[in-house]
């Protein structure tokens, strides 16, 4: 009895051993040389979004060109409201600035785990580097002043030591205060894992994750107790968004 089966089971091994080892088809091997995709950016300290694109120079190197708009909050930073005023507005006691990175940076991906024919997931190492720009718009406050006699008004300020914590109604709009933002040059790094999914050549959709470090030499003021800070270090989580195309 088992004389009968066996060649019928040999031939199904041999059947599924081909089809195992069946190779990529045209399409799957064939390389995009281009990559276009917007991001979207969460990192230790703010959100921000991207813009991304990319040069397939073979099946294991892109390069990259990469833009980022950050905004960047200090870890001391708490919002409060002052509960002796009717309708106060929520504010953070000490700022100086509403400060966000502009990024832009070259660098390269290099191909760790290539996705199988049939889809699934794509990993990548990722480094750049390039120029940030800070920009710093300074943060005004409505306080309450006392004037004429014991009459009382609203007025917009900059925070400075002088100003109670009790005369704060809370914050002004962002608009204030954009006549008066200034720009600090500086140096951006950054490393991280790029996964990709889907089984769609064309389309691209990834999740990355890494560390970024953004340095100003002349220092970047947010709170009025941690002047001058010179180096941010965050890490981040992008997702993307795009497609691969070829330009003939």
């Amino acid at each position: 009895m088992i004389c009968l089966f066996l060649p019928l089971i040999c031939w199904h091994a041999s059947l599924h051993a081909q089809i195992e080892a069946e190779p990529d088809t045209l399409e799957d091997l064939l390389i995009y040389s281009n990559e276009r995709s917007g991001v979207i950016v969460a990192h230790s300290l703010g959100f921000g979004a991207g813009y991304r694109t990319g040069l397939n120079r073979n099946a294991f190197n892109t390069r990259i060109i990469s833009f980022d708009f950050v905004g960047v909050k200090s870890p001391k930073q708490l919002k409060i409201i002052n509960p002796y005023f009717n309708n106060a507005k929520r504010y953070v006691y000490g700022k100086l600035n509403d400060v966000f990175f502009l990024r832009a940076s070259y660098g390269y991906k290099r191909l760790l785990h290539r996705k199988p024919y049939w889809g699934g997931v794509e990993i990548r190492w990722l480094y750049e580097a390039g120029a940030s720009v800070a920009v710093q718009k300074p943060y005004y406050l409505f306080v309450r002043r006392m004037i004429d006699n014991n009459n009382v008004v609203i007025q917009t300020e900059k925070y400075h030591s002088g100003i109670s914590i009790d005369d704060i109604y809370g914050r002004a709009p962002f608009t204030k205060g954009l006549n008066e933002t200034t720009f600090v040059p500086g140096l951006f790094l950054r490393t991280g894992i790029n996964t990709e999914f889907g089984y769609v050549k064309t389309s691209l959709r990834s999740l990355e994750t890494g560390i970024g470090l953004d340095i100003f030499p002349q220092g970047v003021n947010i709170m009025a107790d941690d002047n001058d800070q010179r180096f941010f270090l965050t890490f981040y989580l992008n997702i993307g968004f795009g497609k691969r195309f070829n330009k003939y």
